[in-house]
């Protein structure tokens, strides 16, 4: 069979490397695209020696749907958050402000609804989607592809392109596939706007978010655990802590206390650098007290290191930033260096990011501050709930420094202190199947039996929404400045012809397949 996977951007294939070269290694083709092929290229180094076709970036809608098709999905994204499920999710909501188009602008003054109101909104905004047509553009690069199964990650993203390739795909009878790539992508970004035919997700809660978000239904949602977090189970250091401590520049009598840095969407860089600044001289001060000698690592985000580069922190004894670069672990080198930081330390320290979870799987004891300038990110957001104890989560929260200090005194007297928490999260969260029981040869057998079943019914519109699809078109014309009457007219006049012939085809098709039954019927009758 062939896989086809539709990615936001090359960086994305660090979350589907493993999926893919098992596809690769059961006999199946695998072909890669992207909505930005330029963007994080380097995530390509995740596949090198993979056998697979690269077809770089993928087409898009190029029809007069195009505006009205990324306003009205903006739309959705944006109304999502007026649900009080989200009263508290400030910065998200203000996030999506960004993609409301100009003619819902007002939308964007509203912070709330009640659920009924948001629910009503919605089901107008998803009739409306279902009545835009397939993408032509993209219906003719999947018959000229011929893929047996289309996998998109994420569809989640505001105004998000691949809406349209799932669409076509549809279309065409082609089994769809959703790959959620992140703990957070159900509850941060927008909505699916469509229903594909699989959707893998992680774990209870991801299946949970996509019942109650995203209307998915029940039967099409395959829990599989984390397969991005698979490479790290099982795993040895590769250096010992004295060769390890030497390349970061620290002494090798110390135990180390990580930082790990998050996205510069969830951690502003010069609120950052202020931070830890702060944190480390105080940790630094308040442990010396205690009699506890540690050093302190702090490990940039890839995607959020530029303010690290020349960063002084010499005035900080005993602490180093390394990597300084960005080093996205998508290569194996990258990925080594990223475990052993893990593997070294102590503990861990973050504000919101995947690299908690991951310390997590290594055993470390993860901590946090529940700081006021990271407010809207941490408890403002869903997927960082998650974390916290009262959730069933294994995150060391404390409120102040001075709390902090204490808590990260006791993991550095007894690092197995929390070891229990940490263990149940990875097994309920990463691994829900078993800590033994890994997530990618789950996710490769869910897509495999997609692709057993052949090709699914094409998805049509109804009739009942034609009406709603006109109105729609009009309303593009007006948008993109069909002022010219004539222009308008030939316009209305191609697309009642393409209609009438549309509705003619169908007819033909319903009248053979009643023949067919008939006839069948006939020989049943006969035999």
């Amino acid at each position: 069979m062939k896989y086809l996977f539709v990615l936001q951007y090359p960086g994305y294939l660090r979350y589907f490397d493993t999926v893919i070269k098992g596809l690769v290694a059961n006999g199946h083709t695998v072909a890669t695209g992207y909505d930005i092929a330029h963007k994080q290229p380097e995530g390509v180094e995740a596949l090198a020696g993979t056998p697979i076709v690269d077809l770089g970036t993928v087409p898009k809608r190029s029809s007069e749907w195009n505006s009205l098709a990324r306003g009205l999905r903006g739309t959705i994204d944006y109304v999502r958050y007026l649900d009080p499920r989200f009263h508290d999710a400030i910065y998200l909501r203000d996030r999506m402000r960004k993609a409301l188009p100009p003619l819902m602008a007002p939308l964007g003054r509203l912070n709330t609804l009640s659920t009924a109101t948001t629910n009503r909104m919605l089901d107008v905004l998803h009739v409306c989607e279902r009545a835009v047509p397939p993408s032509e553009t993209l219906t003719r690069f999947l018959k000229h592809e011929r893929p047996d199964v289309v996998v998109v990650s994420p569809l989640v993203t505001d105004q998000c392109p691949q809406v349209d390739m799932v669409k076509a795909a549809q279309a065409l009878g082609i089994p769809t596939a959703l790959g959620v790539a992140s703990w957070d992508h159900l509850t941060t970004k927008g909505l699916m706007r469509i229903e594909p035919d699989l959707v893998l997700v992680w774990n209870p809660h991801q299946k949970a978010e996509a019942l109650a978000y995203h209307r998915v239904h029940e039967d099409r949602i395959v829990v599989t655990g984390a397969q991005p977090f698979d490479r790290w189970f099982g795993r040895a250091p590769s250096r010992s802590r004295e060769e390890f401590c030497r390349t970061v520049g620290l002494p090798a009598d110390r135990p180390i206390v990580l930082f790990v840095g998050s996205t510069a969407s969830i951690s502003n860089p010069e609120a950052e650098t202020a931070f830890v600044r702060e944190w480390a001289t105080r940790l630094r001060t308040e442990l010396d007290r205690r009699a506890l000698k540690v050093s302190i690592l702090i490990r940039p985000h890839p995607y959020n290191s530029a303010h690290w580069l020349n960063a002084d922190i010499s005035d900080v004894e005993y602490a180093a930033v390394y990597p300084r670069h960005a080093a996205n672990p998508v290569n194996e080198r990258d990925r080594a260096d990223y475990f052993d930081s893990m593997y070294h330390s102590v503990a861990v320290v973050g504000i919101n990011t995947s690299a908690m979870i991951e310390s997590a799987i290594v055993g470390r004891t993860v901590h946090t501050i529940l700081d006021p300038a990271f407010a809207t990110t941490q408890e403002g957001t869903l997927h960082f709930r998650y974390l916290l104890p009262s959730n069933g989560g294994f995150l060391q929260a404390a409120s102040n420094l001075d709390e902090h200090v204490a808590q990260l005194a006791e993991t550095v007297r007894d690092p197995e202190a929390g070891r229990s928490a940490v263990d149940n999260f990875v097994q309920s969260f990463v691994r829900p199947h078993g800590r033994t029981t890994a997530a990618t040869p789950l996710a490769i057998g869910a897509l495999e039996r997609l692709g057993a079943r052949g090709d699914v019914p094409a998805i049509t519109m109804p009739r009942r929404l034609y009406p709603v699809r006109f109105m729609l078109w009009l309303l593009t014309c007006a948008a993109t400045g069909y002022s010219d009457p004539q222009r308008l007219k030939r316009q209305l006049a191609l697309k009642a012809s393409r209609w009438r012939k549309e509705r003619e085809r169908n007819r033909e098709k319903a009248g053979r397949k009643a023949t067919k039954q008939q006839a069948k019927r006939e020989q049943q009758k006969a035999s």
